[in-house]
């Protein structure tokens, strides 16, 4: 039989359009296993999905309940056949280049390979800024070795990596089945898990950037799942011995007011009980609107979680 080289995993949610331009940018080729797994989009949605016809190397799942990306993505790997995994959101994109790319690393000796991306407004199709912060880490990495674990554990979203499947069927790592930040627990299991990593500067992977999303985004459900995560991230980070590369929880501290002051009491009473430095990322106070503005990307406004 055949081996499948790579499995690409991509949730969806009421977003159509995008994944066929999504599914235009993965070749049609039995090379490719395309897992996508539809998070109980509208009917009007899923009645495009049943009724599209996909190429044969292309597989959609449908689950029936609204339980966020981490669950689709869980969804997809029970499925997933690669030597090498991929992730994708639905609404962004590969390259053109993306077989080229990933033939490069296909037999390396690394278990995850960083790739460089990029970032576009979906209106204009401009250059947005989405993709900054994890592009400096490539360059970085690739500049000095010794950045490595900056790479490891500061690269939280799973796209634009190849990830070896082994090591996630392995040491059994899952997404966080949660509305928002379902990812971050995963990505620093992987980067630990992971015997050696290597990186490329070119682009495989270009995020898409929308207005309009800012008020989902930043309700008080998606905040608590945010902050929990940051939270548990941190604990873990700690457990490894990793403490230097904790998320700031600052940006919690400071925002948890915008619901109340009993949401803010309950937020300072889990950061006591988890023993969190609220320091971390404190010499970023005298740039307080410029880190809230980042962290809500509001000057940007993006996709949901």
């Amino acid at each position: 039989m055949r081996e499948t080289k790579y499995s690409i995993i991509i949730p969806h949610k009421n977003s159509f359009e995008s994944l066929k331009r999504l599914l235009s940018t993965i070749p049609k080729s039995d090379d490719f296993q395309v897992i996508v797994v539809d998070d109980n989009s509208e009917p009007d949605e899923k009645d495009k999905l049943v009724g599209c016809k996909f190429n044969g190397n292309v597989n959609v799942i449908f689950n029936k309940d609204s339980v966020g990306a981490g669950k689709a993505r869980n969804i997809a790997l029970e499925t997933a056949l690669g030597k090498w995994i991929l992730f994708a959101d639905a609404d962004d994109f590969f390259t053109s280049n993306l077989e080229v790319l990933l033939e490069e690393f296909y037999t390396t000796e690394q278990d995850i390979v960083y790739f460089g991306t990029t970032s576009i407004f979906n209106d204009t199709g401009l250059e947005g800024n989405r993709h900054q912060r994890y592009m400096a880490l490539v360059t970085d990495y690739l500049k000095d070795i010794n950045n490595e674990d900056k790479l490891r554990y500061y690269y939280t979203p799973p796209w634009s990596k190849m990830i070896r499947r082994e090591i996630v069927v392995n040491n059994k790592i899952y997404f966080e089945e949660i509305i928002a930040s379902n990812d971050i627990l995963f990505s620093l299991k992987l980067a630990y898990y992971a015997r050696s990593i290597t990186a490329s500067d070119n682009i495989l992977y270009i995020i898409t950037m929308s207005a309009g999303s800012l008020t989902n985004s930043f309700s008080k459900r998606h905040f608590d799942s945010k902050f929990n995560a940051a939270l548990r991230a941190n604990k873990f980070l700690c457990s490894i011995k990793k403490k230097r590369y904790q998320q700031s929880i600052l940006y919690f501290l400071a925002k948890s007011y915008k619901f109340g002051l009993k949401y803010m009491i309950y937020v300072i009473c889990l950061l006591v009980k988890n023993r969190s430095n609220i320091l971390i990322g404190f010499e970023k106070i005298f740039e307080y609107k410029k880190v809230l503005n980042q962290r809500e990307n509001s000057k940007y406004l993006v996709k949901k979680d």
